[in-house]
């Protein structure tokens, strides 16, 4: 719950997101209870980061998302960060 917290504060609880229940299921059939951030702004009008591009990328891929979406992520428009100093924090876990 404390964690939960910090990340409510560090994505935007309230600002840019609102937070909802869902239930997932996983590969072995099992039903979980768990919790996504959604956009309250959705639209193509703020695109998001670079690096935040670079990580739902790389997770696509990771988690083996069909090619085509895979090259929809990598055409989806993107912004460099003002916050030079976050984009590098963001990205150095790739180096």
């Amino acid at each position: 719950d404390d964690d939960r917290l910090i990340l409510d504060q560090y994505e935007g609880l309230g600002l840019s997101y609102d937070s909802k229940q869902v239930e997932v299921t996983t590969d072995s059939e099992q039903t979980l209870s768990a919790f996504t951030y959604t956009a309250l702004d959705i639209g193509t009008s703020i695109p998001p980061y670079h690096w935040y591009k670079e990580h739902v990328l790389r997770g696509a891929i990771e988690h083996g998302f069909p090619p085509k979406y895979i090259q929809f992520i990598e055409h989806f428009e993107s912004k460099p960060d003002p916050d030079q100093e976050r984009s590098e924090r963001e990205l150095c876990i790739y180096r």
